[in-house]
């Protein structure tokens, strides 16, 4: 199962300054990420580390999905 990521806005703002979303957008945690876990991305040679602040499941008609809210900095949610 392909799980979605949507991002917070300061999540959002970090990405793009690192230039990070092609990365994120390809990224697939897996439905076993849990609210709290830490994903590390490594790019350029740097890690960055964002949080998984929300899961939510979205139902459209026979469709479910799963999408993860992650956000950064990570340690706010440590």
């Amino acid at each position: 199962m392909h799980v979605g990521i949507r991002l917070t806005a300061s999540a959002e703002r970090y990405a793009r300054h690192h230039a990070l979303m092609e990365f994120i957008e390809a990224a697939n945690p897996g439905p076993m990420a849990a609210v709290g876990d830490i994903l590390s991305l490594t790019a350029g040679g740097s890690v960055h580390e964002f949080a998984v602040a929300q899961r939510r499941w979205i139902f459209d008609g026979e469709t479910r999905r799963l999408e993860l809210t992650i956000d950064h900095p990570a340690f706010g949610r440590r």
